[in-house]
């Protein structure tokens, strides 16, 4: 336990961090671009945001691929604000997180966390090694010189996805089934069902399933694959949601947010609200029935957890690599959790995140000096921050450091 004085620096601290974000947010087209891309890395502590690209956002886990034009997707900046009915904004708690209560000199990883138990959770790490969830062909690490950057099991075989926008469904074996320029690879937040985008075609089915249970979707030419809400597959067109059930049939969601997660369980859309220009950005979750707005507050939903009760967020101002995380209430935006201060000129977070279980989410980080190396971290509803696997130093190569890759679910 924290004694009363760490306690009263730490939210000092705290306080002192909220008063200095700046009063509008960074260019949306521009977060969006980024997201599509799968891995953050600063190159000197003086250049600041500057980076190399950033894994998208794990609807539970959707990423986003494709071009670098947002504009491909229906992602662009708002004009002007949408309008916002049945809104209940939330001021967060005074939330003082904790770290680990045991010795952290038993094992220094990054920044000096310690080191906990790894991590159950599927990942791919710099050495490019499979931890927890069998065995991968190797042809499948690489498309060409491009490297993997998401994958999922699929009908006995695998998702992969590429930052040369490419994704291919391969079988046990890697021999590929299909594969094309992509869009988008989800999954169902209960882990069961997955869907991807390859060209203007979705190919939605059960994880575990055969393919003639697969279902198809035609996509218009502004909308882009979501994820999955109660009433069947999640498209958007960058400012809407249209949800295509398992029969065809299609019903409109229109919503204030610019959607970039959904949760089957919650049955909730995740998204941004307001535009750079007018200074007024706000992250918020909206009824994925109805559209009307639940919350908005300064923190941006990434992912929901699997049982719908939680989402994890960044501060909406981020454009670099995320300054915090944080778990909120997906349903009032509380603040339940959230990373501590402390860590701030120890360690880089990057922009991978997943639920490994109903109350723990799991995102990589990377040393602020030193060997540089990386680990995954995680922080749960309790406010338990620590490490989740050893740290690693990225592989160099001429396509640029690889680091850690999570499954999508």
């Amino acid at each position: 336990m924290m004694n009363d004085r760490l306690e009263e620096q730490l939210r000092s601290s705290l306080d002192r961090q909220a008063e200095a974000r700046p009063a509008t947010g960074p260019d949306l087209g521009d977060v969006f671009g980024r997201a599509r891309r799968i891995q953050r890395r600063r190159t000197a502590i003086v250049t600041g945001v500057a980076a190399a690209a950033v894994l998208a956002v794990v609807v539970p886990t959707a990423i986003a691929l494709g071009s670098g034009d947002h504009n491909d997707h229906g992602l662009a900046p708002a004009t002007s604000s949408p309008s916002v009915s049945a809104t209940t904004p939330v001021s967060p708690p005074s939330y003082v997180p904790t770290t680990r209560a045991d010795d952290p000199t038993a094992g220094l990883g990054i920044g000096g966390l310690s080191i906990g138990s790894h991590t159950d959770w599927t990942y791919l790490d710099p050495q490019q090694r499979l931890h927890g969830g069998g065995t991968m062909p190797n042809t499948l690490l690489k498309h060409g010189g491009a490297r993997l950057i998401a994958f999922t099991p699929y009908h006995g075989g695998w998702i992969v996805a590429y930052d040369d926008n490419w994704i291919i469904q391969a079988d046990s074996t890697g021999a590929v089934v299909k594969e094309g320029r992509g869009g988008t690879l989800v999954t169902s937040s209960d882990g069961l069902e997955t869907a991807f985008q390859i060209g203007r075609t979705v190919y939605a089915g059960i994880a575990s399933g055969m393919s003639d249970g697969e279902q198809r979707i035609h996509l218009t030419a502004n909308e882009s694959l979501l994820g999955f809400l109660g009433a069947g597959v999640a498209l958007t067109d960058g400012t809407s949601v249209r949800i295509v059930s398992g029969n065809g049939g299609a019903t409109a969601v229109t919503d204030a947010l610019f959607p970039t997660t959904v949760s089957l369980a919650g049955d909730l859309i995740g998204g941004v609200m307001g535009t750079p220009a007018r200074g007024d950005q706000e992250g918020g979750v909206a009824d994925g029935t109805s559209g009307a707005v639940l919350w908005h507050s300064s923190w941006r939903p990434m992912a929901f957890s699997p049982d719908g009760k939680y989402v994890a967020a960044v501060p909406v101002v981020d454009n670099g690599d995320p300054s915090a995380y944080a778990i909120l209430d997906a349903r009032t935006g509380a603040l339940i959790a959230r990373t501590p201060a402390a860590i701030a000129d120890k360690v880089y977070l990057g922009w991978q995140v997943v639920w490994d279980t109903d109350s723990r989410i799991v995102f990589d980080g990377y040393e602020a000096g030193g060997e540089r190396r990386s680990a995954l971290l995680a922080l749960t509803t309790d406010g338990l921050f620590d490490q989740a696997s050893e740290p690693m130093t990225p592989v160099t190569t001429d396509q640029g450091q690889i680091g850690f890759v999570l499954m999508t679910q």
